[in-house]
């Protein structure tokens, strides 16, 4: 993405919590590509995740429960949400392409419990190759390295 472009999604994800904890937020994406769309979108739906979890201890099982109402029926990619464990403290997200010659991304926000108190760690990885199918995500933090991609993949910056 051009660093315009990167200014513009970073301005959008760090006022969406804010609107995610009260109502429903409306994304218009700007002309993009339809990998940085996919991009996007997986960046607006940690966020979002994160967000959800702030305000309602636990992770959104649904992209209708992140009341992000963006269009993401698309014919490129399919999004999928799914929570792990009891209480949803784990959530892994992912945009699979449908068409040839596109990457697919896989993200993960957990939550870590600490000293401290409660952190949640996130992570999204793009595969380096075009691929049909997500990245398989582990979400099981590494002691000392958070969470990493998996081979054949990168995170997402």
């Amino acid at each position: 993405m051009d660093k315009s472009l990167r200014n513009w999604v970073s301005g959008v994800l760090l006022v969406a919590p804010v609107f995610l904890t009260s109502c429903s937020l409306n994304l218009s994406l700007p002309q993009l590509n339809e990998s940085d769309k996919a991009e996007f979108v997986m960046q607006a739906m940690t966020t979002g995740q994160q967000a959800y979890y702030e305000a309602n201890g636990q992770f959104a099982n649904s992209i209708q429960g992140l009341s992000l109402n963006a269009n993401l029926d698309t014919g490129e990619y399919r999004y999928s949400i799914n929570t792990e464990g009891q209480y949803a403290q784990t959530v892994v997200m992912t945009a699979a392409a449908k068409q040839e010659g596109l990457p697919s991304y896989a993200g993960v926000v957990t939550v870590n419990k600490t000293e401290g108190g409660v952190m949640a760690l996130a992570n999204i990885c793009k595969t380096d190759q075009p691929s049909t199918e997500p990245p398989a995500l582990s979400s099981t933090p590494t002691p000392g390295e958070g969470l990493k991609c998996p081979a054949g993949s990168s995170p997402v910056q």
